[in-house]
Parts: C-alpha cells; structure tokens; sequence
C-alpha cells in the first residue's frame, strides 16, 4: 500500500511537471487570433469615448471610423457577429474594469430575439478560448460553468480546449474582415437571398423570454449607470421591418434608463433590397446612410 501511494505521488508529480508544456500553447494562441478586439480589452487598450457593442447588425450596420467623425468622439466597434446579450454584458464589465470608461454605450438590439432562446446568436465562446491565458477569462469560463474553478488554478490543461492546440495563423475571410474601428461593413450581397420570405412581424411571445439575457440586459444598465455612461439601445434596419410589439417590450424594460432608437422605417432606403447584404444586415453602403442617420440622433442631445 506504501509504494502504491508513493507511485501515485510520482506519477502525480510528473503529470504536475508534464502539464507546464502546455503553457506553450495557451501563451501563443492569442498571437494567432486574427482579431485582436478581446485581447486589447483586457490589456487596457481600449480607451473610446463612445463604444459599439452587439451583434452582427452593429458590427455591419454601423461604421465606427464614420461615425467619429460625423460627432467628434473617439468611436470603437466592439460587435461580434453571432453573439448575444450574455456576451455583450462581459465585454462591458471587462471594458469597464480594464480600460477607461466611454462617455457612450451604444448597444444594437435584435429585433425580436434579443431575449428569447434561439440558436443564431449565443455567448461567444470560441472568443474567450484563445485567451485563457488571462485569468479574468478563465475566471469568466469557471462562472459559466465551463471549467472547474479548482483545476483551472492547478493545471494548464483543463484551461484548455481543442482550438487551443491549433497554433496556426488565422485569417479574414470575405464576410468578417475587421477595419481598424472594429467594424465589419459588407460590400457585397448575398447569392440565392430569398427577397420574398415571409417573415412574422406581428406577435411576440414575452412568455418565451430567458431570465439570464433579462438579468444580463439589466446587468447593462446597472455598470452604465454605476460608470456615468449614457446608453443608447439602437433598432437597426430590416427590409422586411421589425416587430413593433418587440419595440413596446424593449421601452418596456429600458423605462427611463436608456435611450432607445429604432430606425426611419420612412426612409425608402430601407426597403431598397440594394442596401443590404441579406434580410437582416445592410451592406456599406447602407451601412453608411445608417450611421449618418445614427450620428445626427446622437447629436441632437449635445444641443
């Protein structure tokens, strides 16, 4: 029995050893990430007067680098495609605990499945995997239930997933190509969009909504008001509208705590399918005539 637990101490010891090889590859992950967004985050590199958080439809629909200029103030696009208000809330609070705050939040809000469970829009994860090197990542993976807080703190590789060993430069690809201000407007439209498709802009079902992206909206508002931040919930364009009972939900739940901001829906722009990249996202040059839109909404409280 003694020399099966001195065996055991060994082999424990060597695997304690063993497990440090693997700081190689969660130290060189981050240098291959081709967007770099998160990483200046946590390094405090992040420093804006107005930032752009949301998902596909801001880091499309609103052009940081134009908007700056159209109202003075530094202006950073934060927006990944795919991710959902969880996502959003934790790159505030990482925003606001590493850098400078932003005078300016503004956040895009998906009309109508900002709140309720749907499979398009989802915490993005596969941001926070290359960075696990940073222990407020790591931490954040442990709160998500993701990894065990213990054997996060005692070995590398539990910190890890697959991608991690993918140590391969990554790159652009046509559709998410990141400008220096953090967008990614598309200059294209899609192939084979279905122009006609039916969409139901009349009911919304409250009932189906998730306490967590509730919490998370709130979540929001409680660090923009702690931090002095003004914030601007924002309904980008759809050409084929956007549900007016989901507009009523998100005045709603704002009330008094932020400004919220739907789009011209007179503007025949918007119904113009030359604008857009598909149903649901503008292309740049649409892009451009919103962020116009968006700056002189903006500036009519600088009055």
């Amino acid at each position: 029995m003694k020399k099966f637990f001195i065996y055991l101490l060994v082999f424990g010891l060597l695997f304690f050893v063993f497990d440090k090889i693997f700081l190689f590859f969660i130290n060189i992950s981050p240098s291959k990430e081709v967007d770099k967004r998160l990483e200046l985050v946590l390094t405090g590199k992040i420093n804006k007067d107005v930032i752009i958080l949301g998902s596909s439809k801001s880091s499309r629909d609103i052009i940081a680098s134009q908007l700056e200029k159209e109202i003075h103030h530094s202006v950073y696009n934060l927006s990944y495609p795919g991710s959902n208000i969880e996502f959003h809330e934790f790159l505030l609070r990482a925003l606001t605990t590493f850098n400078k705050s932003p005078k300016m939040v503004i956040l895009t809000v998906d009309n109508p499945i900002e709140f309720l469970p749907d499979s398009l829009i989802n915490f993005r994860l596969d941001r926070l995997y290359p960075l696990v090197k940073y222990d407020y990542v790591s931490e954040e993976l442990v709160d998500r239930n993701e990894k065990n807080a213990l054997l996060s703190k005692l070995f590398v590789l539990h910190r890890m997933t697959k991608a991690n060993f993918d140590i391969r430069q990554k790159k652009f690809t046509a559709l998410d190509s990141l400008l220096y201000d953090g967008s990614m407007p598309i200059s294209f439209q899609k192939t084979n969009e279905d122009w006609n498709k039916t969409v139901n802009n009349v009911s919304y079902p409250i009932k189906n909504e998730t306490k967590v992206k509730q919490d998370c909206f709130y979540k929001i508002i409680a660090i923009c008001k702690q931090k002095n931040i003004k914030l601007f919930l924002i309904s980008p364009p759809m050409y084929k509208g956007v549900n007016p009972e989901f507009k009523k939900r998100m005045i709603e739940l704002t009330g008094t705590n932020a400004n919220f901001y739907e789009y011209n829906t007179t503007n025949p722009t918007y119904k113009d399918k030359r604008y857009y990249f598909d149903l649901n996202h503008l292309n740049k040059n649409g892009a451009f005539i919103f962020t116009t839109e968006i700056a002189t909404y903006l500036k009519s409280f600088n009055k």
